[in-house]
């Protein structure tokens, strides 16, 4: 027999010979180790606590959404601090729109670890928190994604009998990453998808306060390209999905000597060719400052993923007049604008690809190019669409800017009329600047010079930090990526389809 159990049979026998009173039995009996009260921290309260834990992130091994659902507190008091501030949830209610992504076949995850795990509750019992080391690693469309060491903490609460997570905070060690680029990963930067409204594109990544309208995205979706203009430097950025992380965007290889200007980027549908406005002199020009020269470059990738020397398209697509605004369709037929350099009307012009060769360019007709001034225009992949910048047009819902217009294509090449798109993109007092449809036509990405307001503190002064903060992010005036769900577009079809 266990000797403390003897003794404490001892014990009890002892008290109950004595006849102690109440008190000092309880007492003798604590002290004897005889009676064991239940204390915060005890093994199989932890435990409950850890699998609740654990659930949050196994839970998508297997996608078992009630499990998820199980390890959460179900009100507008769940918090979620992510890295990048755009993803921060709070709600249940947002944090519930994410199962659209997490669900998508396209998602998998693949493993997680979670190490130094620390659990501590609360003197009532009822609060518990912690602190771990993660590794959440997934795919999104055969991909890799997620994060590595991440620093997880987060908070519990004991409801109805069972833990439920009411906050928690993900976060980066600052010596193992890149300040002041934060680690994203996912599609898209790992950017919270939009839906039927028009989202900020990356705010402070992509969207930084300075001008940033075209983008373009290569057919894995490893690699995003956008223009970038402040002072006298007007480039092409690009980042990408290296090792699960996305790269701080820097300039394209095509665009690297920033003494030209480059523009407007657009990727061929086998992402192995990348057209772009530039003001470098063709053979035979002599160099001219600002935009005297407009025409289309190119730069083909190597068989080592590199990209080689930018050269001159050529003609018959560049002239003696400006070419802008390459978009090309999954054939490799190209849509550009084309206009006099001393400011006459712009057209939007189209030339078949043949044998590696562009056909004489063709304005398109009337449908498109008259009524209003028309220009900067992206093509659907498929061709059955385009969307357009036209000045001038007096259906415009910003009289005196430019609005997006869609126009829809037949199968007999026959154009609708063009459909203003909307206050949703058409955003008041901005105007249109650069629009362009992902290869898959899933989302429609657009510029706008969209402003925020500057809000005066009540009985405070305006000082030079409020300032400076307001007019060195998104939404100062400049231009600005916005992205929105393109399935609206087909909404806005006029007469039979194609």
């Amino acid at each position: 027999m266990n000797r403390n159990l003897t003794a404490r049979s001892g014990h009890r026998s002892l008290i109950r010979k004595k006849g102690l009173p109440a008190g000092a039995i309880l007492l003798a009996a604590v002290l004897a180790g005889g009676l064991i009260f239940p204390r915060p921290g005890q093994p199989d309260e932890k435990a409950a606590i850890e699998k609740t834990i654990r659930a949050s992130i196994g839970w998508a091994l297997t996608k078992d959404r009630p499990l998820l659902e199980s390890a959460l507190a179900h009100d507008e008091r769940l918090f979620i601090f992510h890295p990048d501030s755009k993803s921060t949830v709070s709600g249940w209610t947002r944090f519930a729109k994410q199962f659209d992504f997490w669900m998508d076949p396209k998602f998998k995850a693949t493993s997680f670890d979670v190490r130094d795990l620390r659990i501590d509750l609360s003197g009532s019992g009822d609060v518990a928190w912690w602190s771990a080391i993660l590794d959440d690693l997934a795919e999104w469309d055969g991909r890799p994604i997620g994060w590595k060491d991440t620093r997880w903490t987060g908070v519990l609460e004991k409801r109805d009998g069972r833990w439920v997570i009411a906050q928690m905070h993900f976060s980066f060690a600052s010596d193992r990453t890149a300040p002041p680029f934060p680690a994203l990963s996912g599609p898209y930067l790992g950017q919270m998808p939009p839906g039927a409204k028009a989202e900020i594109f990356a705010p402070g990544i992509v969207s930084t306060g300075m001008t940033e309208r075209a983008v373009t995205v290569s057919p894995d979706g490893r690699e995003i390209y956008f223009e970038l203009a402040f002072g006298q430097v007007v480039t092409i950025m690009v980042t990408r999905l290296e090792n699960g992380r996305w790269t701080e965007p820097a300039v394209a290889p095509f665009a690297a000597d920033l003494g030209y200007f480059h523009f407007e980027p657009c990727l061929s549908a086998d992402g192995r060719r990348v057209l772009f406005l530039s003001n470098r002199p063709r053979k035979g020009q002599q160099p001219k400052p600002g935009w005297g020269h407009q025409n289309i470059w190119a730069s083909d990738r190597g068989a080592d993923g590199r990209w080689g020397e930018p050269y001159d398209l050529g003609g018959p697509v560049n002239s003696d007049e400006a070419a802008f605004y390459p978009s090309l369709t999954r054939d490799g037929t190209l849509y550009f604008t084309r206009s006099k350099l001393d400011g006459g009307d712009p057209r939007l012009m189209r030339s078949r690809c043949a044998g590696g060769k562009y056909a004489e360019p063709e304005p398109l007709p009337k449908e498109v190019n008259g009524r209003g001034k028309p220009y900067n225009a992206s093509i659907a992949p498929d061709e059955s669409y385009l969307i357009a910048c036209i000045d001038d047009r007096d259906d415009s819902l910003t009289p005196g800017l430019s609005n997006y217009y869609v126009f829809f294509r037949g199968k007999d090449d026959r154009w609708t009329e063009g459909v203003n798109l909307g206050p949703e993109v058409n955003f008041p007092g901005a105007g249109a600047s650069a629009p362009y449809v992902t290869g898959d036509g899933r989302y429609f990405f657009f510029g706008s010079n969209k402003r925020k307001e500057l809000e005066a503190p009540v009985g405070k002064p305006v000082t030079l930090s409020m300032l400076k903060e307001r007019f060195t992010g998104p939404q100062n005036g400049g231009a600005d990526i916005y992205w929105v769900e393109a399935s609206f577009l087909e909404k806005l079809r006029r007469g039979p389809k194609p």
